[in-house]
């Protein structure tokens, strides 16, 4: 199990003193033109994300009014042309049509993860626990209470809750720069580190993939939050959107935002 965690689930304070130390050994030992390259690529990064994001949520956005409207007219035609029982028969198979083909990728995924594990256990097995990781951090667990969205109440209080800024694909944008921004900066920092520094360091820069899968967990159970804050959990409004409106267009904010996210998950490995 000690292979599968590279940080333990409870570091005494000696040594998290120990490399908060060393990392400030090195920070202070790295020239000042890096340190502003660094800032400057953060910039970028968030920059990047963000704008990438903001794409595929005007994207979901189109698709959906555009779905809305075509199913709209063909059902005005069914209704008209005396059509109705044909036209739910046909979406009732497209739908089964849709879960079986779900199902089918839900199973193939998950062969291809025992054969992973079995063909190379000590690389995948991290992957796979900082991916289980990184999504029960995001959504907070199977209830979607708790997790990055709802670190709002921490923030500013209960009456906080549901912040437009935590709850959309701007908190997730927020994370995945954070977490590479923090890999670049161990990198950039790596040999200026004391000689005899501890190995915590060496892991951090010799596994490229992990942060892609702690980032990849995490937004997908900021996905999962926002998805069940639109529908099982859809009372509550966000506290500071600009506009006002009905409680439905607060919940086809969150499950288009969950969408958007969910689309951009594919993106991750482009840094």
């Amino acid at each position: 199990m000690k292979e599968l965690v590279v940080i333990p689930e409870h570091i005494k304070l000696a040594k998290a003193s120990s490399l908060i130390s060393e990392f400030k050994y090195a920070w202070d030992k790295t020239p000042l033109k890096d340190k502003i390259y660094w800032c400057t690529r953060c910039v970028s990064l968030f920059a990047k994300v963000t704008f990438r994001r903001a794409k595929g949520l005007l994207q979901v956005s189109k698709n959906i009014i555009k779905s809305v409207g075509n199913e709209t007219l063909e059902l005005g035609k069914a209704i008209h042309g005396k059509r109705l029982i044909g036209y739910l028969d046909d979406r009732k198979s497209k739908s089964s049509d849709a879960i079986s083909g779900a199902y089918n990728a839900s199973k193939t995924l998950l062969k291809n993860c025992v054969a992973l594990l079995k063909d190379n256990p000590k690389e995948a097995g991290p992957i796979m626990f900082l991916g289980v990781l990184g999504f029960f951090c995001g959504s907070g667990g199977i209830d979607g209470d708790g997790g990055i969205p709802d670190l709002d109440i921490a923030v500013g209080g209960i009456g906080n809750h549901r912040n437009v800024f935590f709850h959309s694909v701007i908190s997730a944008a927020l994370l995945e720069t954070m977490v590479y921004s923090s890999i670049d900066a161990s990198n950039m920092i790596y040999k200026k580190l004391p000689d005899n520094h501890d190995g915590f360091w060496d892991k951090l820069v010799g596994y490229k993939n992990w942060a892609n899968a702690f980032v990849t967990g995490a937004c997908t159970g900021i996905m999962y939050h926002l998805l069940i804050d639109g529908t099982i959990d859809g009372k509550k409004a966000m506290t500071n959107f600009p506009i006002s409106m009905s409680i439905e267009g607060h919940n086809t904010f969150f499950i288009t935002n969950a969408v958007a996210e969910g689309v951009d998950l594919k993106k991750k490995e482009s840094h």
